[in-house]
């Protein structure tokens, strides 16, 4: 996918000789171009005159650094939907059951495959979904749903 736009901008770290900080100087094309010293002098004194209220123009100045930053817009991409099933998970997203402790006791607790589910699957609270890296954990009182997009969307203690 090719970008729609590029810009890029190019800048300049530079300080007065003997100084220690350095300030960042936006530099236009243009003074690349024409190789200009004295308008990159002139646009670092008026930088450190706007950011220190003080600047040298007798004074030699020196770049420490340079870099261009390239950027790009691009299109959104399409988001990927998931297959659209029942309100009831299918039986290939049941994992079992575990015991899980919910802070008054031990319950047993279903286990889905998140990879599994499929849009407008719910599910009510207790259970875990699973997934290669991570759990989510429905409390006793949540629900959840799969939207068509994969995502999760909890309704915690009932609430939406």
């Amino acid at each position: 996918m090719k970008p729609q736009k590029v810009t890029i901008k190019r800048a300049a770290d530079m300080r007065y000789v003997g100084q220690e900080h350095a300030v960042t100087v936006d530099l236009p094309l243009a003074v690349f171009k024409k190789r200009d010293r004295d308008e990159i002098k002139r646009l670092f004194d008026a930088m450190h005159e706007l950011r220190y209220g003080t600047s040298a123009p007798q004074e030699r100045a020196e770049i420490v650094s340079l870099r261009s930053t390239v950027s790009g817009v691009m299109r959104k991409p399409t988001q990927a939907t998931i297959d659209a099933g029942q309100r009831k998970p299918p039986v290939a997203a049941f994992a079992g059951k575990r015991q899980v402790f919910f802070g008054t006791g031990f319950e047993p607790t279903p286990t889905y495959r998140r990879a599994a589910l499929l849009a407008g699957n719910r599910i009510n609270g207790p259970a875990l979904i699973e997934e290669h890296a991570s759990t989510t954990v429905l409390m006793p009182g949540d629900a959840c749903e799969a939207d068509a997009y994969g995502n999760l969307v909890i309704a915690v203690g009932g609430a939406r």
